[in-house]
């Protein structure tokens, strides 16, 4: 045997993207960029270089995912299908760390989303944490959303608004004794990742805005087709062309959204597993993060999908309108094949009936013939001239009778011929 050639692949698929080791204090900012059309290996050797240019060692041969750390400093590259995500961390303090200049111009892709995390160890001024950080005071403040994770190992608060000095989304969590350094790495990296998947299932949240009244007129043409199948007058040829064009506009349309609808229902998945992971415990007074979603986003998730349904549906009901259209076409077809056949059936019954009626007449001919030939037999067998006379004679007096056997034969078949045709 030998060894299959994605079998490394496939082993390190499962190690791509580990969680991080991490202790309080620590503050972190992850922020989501958006491929953009651009090629994946081409981000991946820019976001190298930038980051070897700050200082960092990487490895020259690696590839993908890749975490590097710099004293207090780290930066963790993680690429996806649709965007990657670059995290920034500052071991040691609760101050978020900033982008480095000049890389918001340097960077490929368009930026999406981002979110900063404070992370500290335990301490009983908690609230009055969040409370710095989320003034509930303050115009257009938000309600502020947490509560206790990880079996009530930590502690989780946050806005989700986007704040007005860096215009991110801020977190603040704190370890409440008892969290491996594993499990703080995980539970940062959950909340990070709720953060961008939940942007990017709404991404298909304005197509949906905008395809669902072309869904709705094309419902309505489709109707009114519909309708007009039922009159007697219909045109099933112009109505097939118009259920064509339909479908033509469907397919366009579906062609146009089915893609994302269905990435939405993955990120859309995606979230939901994360809050699961946290294993929230509710505070009296809070909304926890599960329940903001379900308030926030799960209408936003119904329009997504429902959008998508409408169009299966619409393209589902005009192939049963086409069906029934063409089971039309193909009844109209048989009648008149059959009306078609019909009248060449009777036009064939009526030639063989004349046909058969001019046999009649060959009635003659045949008494002549079958005459002629009994009466050169008996010239030909009979010697005694007198016997030969007197055979002539019954032959000739047997004329008659010849010929109404021959007529009675002929009425025969056409007895016959008429039953057929009854």
């Amino acid at each position: 045997m030998y060894t299959h050639p994605l079998r490394d692949q496939i082993i390190g698929e499962v190690h791509a993207r580990p969680f991080q080791q991490i202790s309080a204090p620590l503050a972190l900012l992850q922020i989501a960029i958006l491929h953009d059309d651009q090629a994946q290996d081409a981000i991946e050797r820019r976001v190298r270089e930038l980051a070897v240019k700050q200082g960092f060692e990487l490895d020259a041969a690696g590839c993908g995912f890749f975490f590097t750390r710099q004293g207090e400093r780290a930066l963790r590259y993680e690429p996806h299908s649709e965007f990657y995500s670059l995290t920034f961390y500052r071991f040691g303090d609760t101050v978020v760390p900033e982008i480095p200049s000049g890389w918001n111009e340097q960077l490929p892709g368009a930026f999406l989303c981002g979110v900063e995390v404070l992370f500290r160890s335990e301490a009983p001024d908690f609230d009055g944490w969040a409370e710095e950080h989320f003034n509930p005071d303050r115009p257009g403040a938000s309600q502020i959303n947490g509560s206790d994770v990880m079996g009530h190992a930590a502690a989780l608060r946050t806005d989700f608004r986007a704040r007005s000095d860096s215009g991110f989304n801020r977190v603040l969590v704190q370890d409440q004794g008892g969290m491996t350094l594993f499990q703080a790495g995980r539970l940062l990296q959950r909340i990070c990742e709720i953060e961008t998947y939940r942007h990017m299932a709404l991404l298909a949240l304005p197509l949906a805005l905008e395809t669902m009244p072309m869904v709705s007129q094309l419902d309505q043409q489709l109707a009114g087709v519909v309708e007009r199948i039922a009159e007697p007058d219909s045109d099933a040829a112009l109505l097939l062309q118009e259920l064509m064009a339909l479908a033509a506009q469907v397919e366009d349309l579906s062609a146009h959204t089915a893609n994302r609808f269905s990435a939405t229902e993955a990120y859309f998945a995606l979230v939901d597993r994360r809050i699961a992971e946290l294993r929230e415990s509710r505070i009296e007074g809070l909304q926890t993060v599960e329940q903001f979603m379900e308030r926030r986003l799960d209408p936003a998730h119904r329009t997504c999908r429902s959008t998508g349904e409408r169009i299966e549906r619409l393209s589902q009901r005009i192939g049963r309108s086409t069906d029934l259209i063409r089971s039309q076409v193909d009844l109209s077809i048989e009648n008149q094949s059959r009306d078609l056949l019909r009248g060449i059936n009777h036009r064939a019954r009526s030639q063989l009936r004349l046909q058969a009626k001019l046999e009649s007449f060959t009635v003659i001919v045949v008494t002549y013939y079958a005459f002629d030939l009994i009466d050169r037999s008996l010239r030909n067998v009979v010697v005694d001239e007198s016997l030969e006379t007197r055979a002539s004679f019954i032959l000739s007096a047997s004329v008659p009778i010849i010929a109404l056997v021959l007529f009675w034969y002929v009425r025969r078949l056409l007895k016959a011929y008429d039953k057929d045709e009854e």
